[in-house]
């Protein structure tokens, strides 16, 4: 045994001490019997955090029935648009409305297709087990993204609502789409650096790219449909008023209908990594899915400042976009994000307690979700609670809708996306800083 404890290999006494140890105690075995025959979220979820849900907000925003992104990693998409209809609808005094989520995929994917041989041009000299370039091959054009990316789209082609183009199986469900799209993107990128080892000049190059566009807007628009210049639509509001548009463009949509000046429009980041100190600005290299277009940009912020902004934009009934590590702590079907929902500690005899730097740095937690906020409950000035927005049908949580403790936002809310006004002057000057230039894989990305 004394070789045992210092030896890097596993040893057949080792193993005899941690069966010996696991035995001696009956509650394991209880543990390994419940464990074993179930679903560890059931069994493990702690029955006092479900006493003391109270679906009830002293500050709530009214909105519209809750969207579903099914099989797409696109939160981020669905949640942007779910805040800019809280706008549109007050524009058109109307109590629903959704915007098309086909038509923004399908430019999303397609700018993504260019930025991505953009930079496999720009890295053709690169070596390829290059760190940069293996990152973007890993994942040509993603069905993530972020609030830049939204603005990007919105800015070059408009928005439209749903039911000018409508969601296909395939937005929906984006495996093979993403597959097929993945290959000819990968593969493209092989015919671009092996023209330049022939000695092909840049302009040929993105001759090369130019091609493969074409093929992805093919495939774009089998899977997806193409998205209409122009179109007619109409609607009735709340005091029966009939409207009708004729031939609008999807940009001129975005100006009449949507109303906000996104270039006011700002990202709160709140990690506390110590390799982002506080009061800085960043942006995250590669992590774009345009040419020349916006990129991710935030001030890094204290958790408690970011809780202060939402909570006055509530107060003002404005929902909140906002970004966060939903995976942890998450009670799917009662739609609960509760920091002690799980009792993990007491099933597994492990204190599972890295603070939120430490799980950053460690790639315990990432951003992974964006949601809405669109209730706060205060209770002696205090928030003790949050209503959530969440992007995945009406089938989970209360019809789509979470509930949040204060505590859980401590830990696992990132970002916040907020207009001009909420920020004070201090914070408005801290924006105008140079960004620091973080790596594509930095977990905030």
């Amino acid at each position: 045994m004394g070789k045992d404890k210092v030896s890097g290999t596993i040893t057949t006494s080792m193993i005899s001490e941690f069966k010996k140890a696991f035995l001696k105690d009956p509650s394991n075995k209880m543990a390994l019997n419940a464990v074993t025959r179930g679903n560890l979220s059931e069994i493990a979820l702690n029955r006092d955090v479900l006493n003391q849900i109270d679906f009830c907000f002293s500050n709530e925003v009214e909105t519209a029935d809750v969207t579903d992104q099914k099989k797409s990693g696109t939160c981020w998409l669905f949640a942007i648009l779910n805040w800019f209809r809280f706008y549109t609808q007050n524009k058109m005094n109307v109590k629903q409305f959704e915007f098309s989520q086909n038509q923004v995929m399908f430019w999303d994917k397609f700018e993504k297709a260019n930025f991505f041989l953009e930079k496999m041009i720009e890295l053709r000299t690169k070596d390829i087990d290059d760190r940069h370039l293996r990152f973007l091959l890993s994942n040509p054009a993603s069905d993530g993204g972020e609030w830049h990316m939204l603005v990007n789209i919105a800015n070059k082609y408009g928005l439209m609502p749903k039911s000018v183009m409508p969601d296909t199986f395939n937005r929906e469900n984006t495996r093979y789409l993403n597959e097929l799209l993945y290959y000819m993107l990968r593969q493209t990128a092989a015919e671009i650096r092996q023209a330049h080892n022939k000695g092909t000049s840049i302009e040929k190059l993105r001759k090369i790219k130019l091609n493969a566009l074409e093929d992805v807007y093919r495939l774009l628009a089998i899977f997806l449909g193409i998205p209409p210049d122009t179109f007619s639509w109409s609607y009735r509001d709340k005091d029966k008023k009939f409207v009708r548009e004729t031939n609008i463009t999807p940009k001129e949509f975005v100006d009449k209908y949507v109303g906000l000046n996104l270039d006011e429009i700002f990202c709160l980041l709140s990690c506390p990594s110590p390799r982002t100190p506080f009061n800085k600005t960043y942006v995250i290299d590669y992590f774009d899915n345009m040419v020349d277009g916006v990129s991710y940009r935030w001030l890094n912020l204290p958790v408690k400042d970011l809780k202060q902004i939402a909570i006055k934009m509530l107060k003002k009934e404005q929902p909140v976009l906002f970004g966060n590590d939903v995976v942890q702590q998450c009670h799917t079907k009662e739609g609960v994000l509760f920091k002690d929902v799980y009792e993990f500690e007491s099933i597994f005899k492990f204190k599972f307690n890295m603070d939120k730097a430490t799980r950053v740095d460690f790639g315990q937690t990432q951003m992974t979700h964006s949601m809405v906020l669109t209730g706060v409950d205060i209770v002696n000035n205090k928030p003790v609670k949050w209503k959530v927005e969440n992007s995945w049908g009406s089938e989970v949580g209360k019809k789509g809708y979470f509930i949040m403790s204060d505590e859980w936002f401590d830990e696992n809310v990132f970002d916040l996306v907020v207009p001009k006004e909420y920020l004070s002057k201090k914070q408005l000057e801290l924006l105008k800083q140079d960004p620091i230039v973080l790596p594509p894989w930095f977990p905030m990305a």
